[in-house]
């Protein structure tokens, strides 16, 4: 019986969430379409993803997205025939019920993985309500997929799940349920209640039983010491959060016996004691020590490693300079985007990490995009008047030029979209807003408009706007300054150091828009080979769980700068 297509091309979130990101090769077994592969490529270009598949359609489809794929029966013990192995994750999503003798297959599967391997399984929970519902009226329905699928052959709970594996000799690293309408659960145990308690059973834990419809599984071939990163961040606008703290922890969760936690409102302090755990700590400017100290203390005593996120040139808020050292001094350690950075910040702290911005995923880019006529322009920055205005007349010299050609889409700015001369048709405003519609706003166009001036300032700032238009194949039009580090003129970006050399990339970009086209697939390859969370999310959690292990030391470090700390922090 032929299958809906979409049972192949379905993703699965927790699944696709939890397969590492500094993974070099991967198998997934049963890939079907090729929907999570693709989806993971997106996140880690660089991966060798193999897909094992053994219906022919789905598997076609699969080898025009996946960079391999084998066609067979996934329990063939000759299906590999020594072709595959050093793997650092096999996947099985919706897989091992499928199989006449899972435990087996998956033993002959582990002899691919390397030493530091993983597998990653997403497991039907034959305990869930819906099953016990079924069989209390005496039904077992065959429907095509889901708990039901006509085509299961085995059949697992959560401890039966744990079981297996451990005769495996696997360690898992996390069991995470997958719940969907947790109120049908509650209903349904609440009408069992009398008779849970005449079975002895506690109707809490037949919930947290019931509940799940699947388990994602990870486990490996050695333990970890669980690593946990909490994340606070109170800036404005939220984007810089969820650019800076968010996607990185995110990346990072993906990582075995690393998980992670991100506010923006208050954050509330674990207390187990045997996990590693760090606190990211946004841009918090320490003006009242008393109470500040108040909260890095109670940090300390948690077994916290606090650690200040920093992206900006320190020495520009003059007014509040005694301020800000104090904040880099008062911490364990700090992280910050460039070298620069962390060269200023050194002498109030040693301990400094590097981790210049980057994308967690690249979007998945319109096909009909580019069939407009003309390029449109994107602008979309905070306190950039000083960097554009100078630029502002040649640049209306060439929109008045071929109005009909050019448009511009701006966020935030007010003062350079009334500025624009331009037909009210052909530009478009939008106040500050959150980081998904900034980058819905920005997917719509051809080019990214990046000026700055030639200030101290402007030379400690990041690359992030490049990087985020150039994941979208926006043409980069940037300044000299700053973008000169990292972007190769003419290859990845247009610079200019002048208004005159503006409007001439401009004009040349009119009579060849295929010129400036160009020039944005080149920057989303820049992104894709150099700017990704997959090439530094190793890095990041080597410096973390390194951070923890020095817990002790880094205290004393930490208390002989700032004395003050010294008097509570140790109650």
């Amino acid at each position: 019986m032929a299958l809906n297509q979409s049972y192949y091309r379905n993703v699965n979130p927790d699944l696709l969430d939890r397969i590492p990101l500094n993974a070099q090769t991967v198998v997934e077994v049963g890939c079907g379409s090729g929907a999570l592969g693709g989806a993971y490529k997106l996140r880690n270009p660089q991966v060798h993803y193999i897909g094992v598949e053994a219906m022919p359609e789905p598997a076609a489809d699969a080898s025009r997205v996946l960079d391999q794929v084998i066609v067979g029966n996934a329990e063939d013990p000759l299906l590999f025939r020594d072709n595959v192995q050093d793997v650092d994750c096999l996947v099985y999503g919706d897989v091992l019920e499928h199989l006449v003798n899972p435990w087996d297959c998956l033993s002959r599967h582990l002899e691919l993985l390397s030493e530091e391997g993983l597998v990653v399984a997403c497991i039907p929970n034959a305990q869930h309500w819906s099953v016990l519902a079924n069989l209390l009226q005496g039904q077992w329905p065959l429907e095509d997929q889901g708990l039901f699928d006509r085509t299961h052959l085995r059949w697992f709970t959560k401890a039966t799940i744990v079981e297996g594996f451990q005769k495996l000799g696997l360690t898992i690293h996390e069991i995470k349920p997958r719940v969907f309408k947790l109120d049908q659960t509650r209903a349904f145990v609440e009408k069992l209640e009398p008779a849970l308690n005449n079975f002895g059973l506690n109707p809490q834990s037949v919930l947290n039983g019931s509940a799940p419809l699947q388990y994602v599984v990870v486990a490996g071939l050695k333990p970890i010491q669980r690593l946990n990163v909490d994340g606070f961040s109170q800036i404005n606008p939220a984007s810089m959060g969820e650019v800076r703290l968010r996607q990185p922890m995110r990346a990072l969760a993906s990582l075995p016996a690393t998980s992670m936690r991100y506010a923006t409102d208050s954050f509330t302090i674990k207390s187990h004691s045997d996990q590693l755990k760090i606190f990211l700590w946004q841009r918090p400017v320490f003006i009242n020590p008393d109470s500040d100290f108040k909260q890095i203390q109670s940090l300390i005593r948690a077994g916290y490693i606090v650690v200040v996120d920093w992206d900006d040139d320190p020495r520009f808020w003059k007014d509040i300079a005694p301020a800000i050292e104090r904040t880099f001094r008062s911490v364990h350690a700090i992280q910050v985007t460039t070298t620069e950075l962390a060269e200023l910040i050194k002498p109030f702290n040693p301990e400094v990490g590097v981790f210049p911005n980057a994308m967690f995923s690249l979007p998945v880019l319109s096909p009909d995009r580019f069939n407009r006529e003309g390029l449109r322009l994107f602008f979309g920055a905070l306190n950039r008047e000083k960097d554009w205005a100078p630029l502002i007349d040649d640049l209306n010299a060439e929109l008045r030029d071929a109005p009909d050609f050019w448009s511009f889409s701006v966020i935030h700015d007010r003062r350079f979209f009334d500025a624009l001369d331009l037909p009210p048709a052909r530009k478009s405003f939008v106040p500050t807003c959150g980081y998904d519609q900034y980058l819905a706003e920005m997917s719509q166009c051809d080019v990214a408009f990046l000026p700055l001036m030639d200030t101290p300032f402007n030379h400690m700032k990041s690359n992030l706007k490049a990087i985020e238009a150039g994941s979208y194949g926006l043409a980069l039009l940037a300044s000299d300054v700053l973008y000169e580090r990292s972007l190769v003129d003419g290859v990845t970006a247009q610079l200019f150091r002048d208004p005159a050399q503006l409007r001439h990339h401009l004009k040349d970009w009119r009579e060849q828009p295929d010129r400036a086209r160009q020039l944005g697939q080149q920057a989303r390859h820049w992104v894709e080979s150099e700017c990704m969370a997959a090439h530094q999310v190793a890095r990041r959690e080597a410096w973390y769980r390194d951070l923890a292990s020095r817990r002790g030391k880094l205290n004393q470090a930490l208390l002989k700068r700032v004395p003050e700390l010294a008097a509570t922090a140790a109650d």
